[in-house]
């Protein structure tokens, strides 16, 4: 591992990004969210996504189009990212989301057309909560998750966000539906470790723990047909619903992201906010397990460390990964 400072690496992010053909402000949308992932303690939605975003930007060169509206019914919008990196669309879906929800009291937005990850369904939820709205997200991928009792990449790894905010504490949770996440299998292979027993199968359907056989093999869902129905659920919505496409074999191939956005002062409860802080420290301050020495809520931890990380300056990264952003810097 190597310690390097956050500014430093967010310099390198953004070399890596416009010298890989990202305009500057698109560059600085990815950087803010990927770096964040990473300060975080999300490396499965860090660094290893800036590099796969600027070896996609080799195949895919960005428009000159932003992403635009292609269908308004005012509570529910369809957005075209017009062939935009996912990050870029995933915040213009996200602030589509907040005007809308505060404009309708619920809202629908879908978004298709990116290339490379969205990134993490947390980032943007972190946002919408602080704006005091409540959400539920998801996005598709390439295949890379069998369904239970097969071995053929199917569906992706389908992640599934939600975020209902308290007067001082949002619960933020955001999981993959797969029974590992697919950015932590990059970093197991940058870092040259196997991968969990129970997680991957080879090609021919036997357990593995070799990181390749994510992409020869497949990934298990998450507690089998439980996960594998909250991901088909993920990849329909994300799919279909709002003009993308399911059941994606490709690597760029029409992904789609999906934020269900609700002002909870539309319903008319005042209380809201300070009971939903009385329930999540309810759950905190109950009685711990005998090895364990606190409770923490979703999305507690990562927070946690994102401001521990903010205050040092510095962060360990794999010394795999630092050399391939630095020789995309370069």
């Amino acid at each position: 591992m190597s310690n390097i400072s956050t500014d430093e690496l967010q310099e390198l992010c953004l070399q890596a990004l416009t010298k890989a053909g990202l305009k500057a402000p698109d560059a600085e949308i990815v950087t803010a969210h990927y770096l964040e992932n990473e300060m975080s303690g999300k490396a499965s939605h860090g660094m290893v996504r800036i590099i796969e975003a600027a070896n996609a930007l080799d195949k895919w060169p960005m428009p000159d189009t932003p992403p635009s509206i292609e269908h308004d019914a005012g509570s529910m919008v369809r957005l075209n990212a017009n062939g935009h990196i996912g990050a870029v669309a995933g915040d213009a879906a996200t602030k589509e989301a907040i005007t809308r929800a505060k404009n309708h009291g619920i809202a629908l937005i879908g978004i298709h057309n990116y290339i490379a990850s969205s990134g993490s369904m947390a980032y943007y939820l972190r946002r919408i909560a602080n704006e005091g709205l409540i959400a539920f997200m998801g996005c598709n991928s390439v295949a890379l998750v069998a369904p239970p009792g097969g071995r053929e990449r199917m569906i992706g790894t389908n992640p599934i966000g939600v975020c209902i905010p308290g007067k001082d504490t949002h619960l933020i949770a955001d999981l993959a539906t797969s029974s590992y996440a697919y950015g932590k299998i990059m970093v197991h292979k940058d870092k040259n470790e196997p991968i969990p027993e129970g997680v991957l199968i080879d090609e021919a359907g036997h357990p593995s723990t070799d990181p390749k056989d994510a992409y020869d093999g497949a990934i298990l869902p998450l507690s089998g047909y439980k996960g594998f129905s909250l991901g088909l659920m993920i990849e329909l919505l994300s799919g279909p619903l709002i003009g993308a496409k399911a059941i994606k074999k490709d690597l760029c191939d029409e992904d789609g992201l999906f934020i269900i956005a609700i002002d909870p002062n539309a319903m008319g409860n005042i209380a809201f906010y300070q009971d939903i802080e009385n329930a999540l420290k309810a759950i905190k301050t109950s009685a711990p397990a005998p090895n364990s020495n606190a409770i923490a809520i979703p999305g507690e931890r990562s927070q946690s460390t994102l401001q521990n990380t903010l205050k040092s300056g510095y962060i360990d990264i794999a010394d795999k990964t630092l050399q391939k952003l630095k020789a995309l810097a370069a």
